[in-house]
């Protein structure tokens, strides 16, 4: 399965949140279906965002690429350094566990 097809489709027919705050926001609240990290983000953040995953049994994806990459899969001309899917649509992201 390739990750950028995936996040490509969520973006054409599903939803997901983008930044730190708001991706923990929808965790506490169990809004989100899978948090997505960049494997390079601050490793403070990573940890926060795995034990609130943890804790709300909801899969932790690290991506493996930087949050510029990121940024570019998800067609934004800024630096994403996590994001969490709020609705799948016709994709299999999900299965990325």
């Amino acid at each position: 399965m390739n990750f950028d097809e995936e996040i490509k489709k969520v973006l054409k027919d599903g939803e997901l949140v983008i930044g730190k705050k708001r991706v923990k926001k929808g965790l506490l609240r169990g809004d989100v279906k899978m948090v997505i990290v960049a494997s390079t983000a601050p490793i403070e953040m990573k940890e926060d965002l795995k034990r609130y995953s943890d804790l709300s049994k909801i899969p932790y994806y690290e991506y493996q690429g930087n949050p510029k990459e990121l940024g570019y899969v998800c067609a934004k001309p800024f630096p994403i350094s996590s994001l969490a899917i709020v609705k799948e649509g016709n994709s299999k992201i999900l299965q990325l566990k």
